[in-house]
Order: C-alpha cells, then sequence, then structure tokens
C-alpha cells in the first residue's frame, strides 16, 4: 500500500500549514480521503482549508 501526502492550509492573516500522509490502494482512493479530511478539518477549525498533492511514498521514501 502506498502512502500518498498531501499539504493541507487554510489561508488567514496567521496561515496553518500542515502535511498528511494518506495510506491508500490508489490515486483516486487517496483524493477521496484527502477531500473526507478537508471537509472534517473545515468543521474543526472553521475556516476554509485548501488541500495540495504533494507527492507519492514507497516504503518511507518520499518520490516527488
Amino acid at each position: 500500500m502506498k502512502q500518498y501526502v498531501f499539504s493541507f492550509y487554510t489561508e488567514q492573516t496567521k496561515p496553518v500549514v500542515w502535511e498528511e500522509a494518506i495510506a491508500a490502494e490508489g490515486m483516486m482512493d487517496a483524493f477521496l480521503k484527502a477531500k473526507n479530511l478537508m471537509k472534517k478539518y473545515k468543521h474543526e477549525k472553521g475556516v476554509p482549508v485548501r488541500v495540495q498533492y504533494k507527492g507519492v511514498r514507497y516504503r518511507h521514501i518520499d518520490i516527488a
């Protein structure tokens, strides 16, 4: 199983940026999980959250 790395960030006066490595079987599965996380974070933080695909990780090796 691959890990797809996404950056989540908020666009505010003080931006917040964090990365998530999402374990998934394929690209579509990873994007669906990232979309669900984005909705969850938006609800928790109360501000719009953006997401950007960073790359894929195979056995703890980053490939971007």
